[in-house]
């Protein structure tokens, strides 16, 4: 394809290339489906959630974006503010996630004002230390639930430092067999971009490390419950460690609940969404963007000669 012409819009760019698109719907696709399920478990939601949340990101919100690489769906960013949300409204009922859907219906409806509005320039005012200090923070909290997680431990804490107390506190209770192939993953997904083999590139490393992940969810059969005997100590090994999709797809959808929306919390939960996930966006939309061979972006934002002057 030419670089130095642009890609025909609608119907006809569709056609012209199909191809490409087509292999690069399966790559997206292969990627999305692990970490969609990921996502949605280390933000305290069902996995499938993860899964309908990308199927609805690409399919309704990609008609009505502007950037051209960016891909919609569940975003690793917001996994501490929805464990927060989830937190701040639990009631002890069984309607705190369609609390928090209904906070995020309402920070998506905040969204949408700031686009009518021509608000997202905001992004450009922020300083870049500030957008990275969040991601840090973040990934603090993301790694201070997910390491419990990767060693096959059960910490009794819930805020982040007392969940990365626990990391030393629990290396005794470490299971073996799962932080084995957690650290499997981890070394493959390093590994692998390093290796100069076409047949490794042709799909991402994080493909490569769920089908490594599937072959020993078989080669020691978590899917009925028994104990492995290891150095003397037996480990539990079951379907209790692996992430349950439901039978029938239409038991998985959920509905957001207003009732909360008198309460101050409420509102917090709502700001916080739509304060991270609006800068996430936008930060990671314009970096996504440069990457763009043929500037769509800059060619369609800059300023005529005549607004030069």
């Amino acid at each position: 394809m030419n670089l130095h012409e642009l890609p025909k819009k609608g119907w006809i760019g569709i056609v012209s290339h199909w191809k490409s698109d087509f292999l690069a719907a399966i790559s997206v696709s292969l990627v999305a489906l692990p970490l969609g399920l990921g996502v949605a478990a280390a933000s305290g939601a069902p996995p499938i959630a993860g899964l309908i949340s990308a199927i609805v990101g690409g399919i309704v919100a990609t008609p009505f974006r502007g950037s051209h690489l960016a891909i919609n769906g569940p975003a690793a960013g917001l996994i501490a503010v929805i464990l927060s949300a989830s937190y701040s409204l639990n009631d002890g009922s069984d309607q705190t996630l369609n609390y928090v859907l209904a906070a995020i219906c309402m920070a998506g409806v905040l969204q949408i004002l700031l686009g009518i509005l021509k608000l997202g320039r905001i992004a450009d005012i922020i300083p870049s230390s500030v957008i990275q200090g969040i991601m840090v923070a973040i990934g603090i909290i993301i790694f201070s639930t997910q390491i419990h997680v990767a060693m096959g431990t059960h910490p009794i804490g819930k805020n982040t430092i007392e969940l990365l107390k626990e990391i030393v506190t629990q290396i005794p209770n470490i299971h073996p067999i799962i932080f084995g192939i957690s650290l499997l993953g981890i070394v493959l997904l390093i590994i692998i971009p390093k290796i100069q083999s076409r047949l490794l590139h042709y799909f991402p490393a994080s493909l490569w490390v769920l089908v490594i992940s599937v072959i020993a969810a078989y080669s020691f059969n978590f899917f009925e419950l028994h104990t492995i005997d290891i150095a003397g100590r037996s480990y539990e090994i079951g379907p209790q460690q692996l992430i349950t999709i439901p039978d029938d797809l239409r038991d998985a959808i959920m509905y957001p609940n207003f009732d909360r929306i008198g309460d101050y919390r409420f509102w917090v939960a709502v700001l916080s969404i739509f304060l991270i996930a609006s800068i996430q966006t936008l930060a990671m939309a314009k970096a996504v963007d440069k990457l763009d061979p043929y500037k769509r972006c800059l060619l369609y934002t800059s300023p005529s000669p005549r607004d030069r002057g």
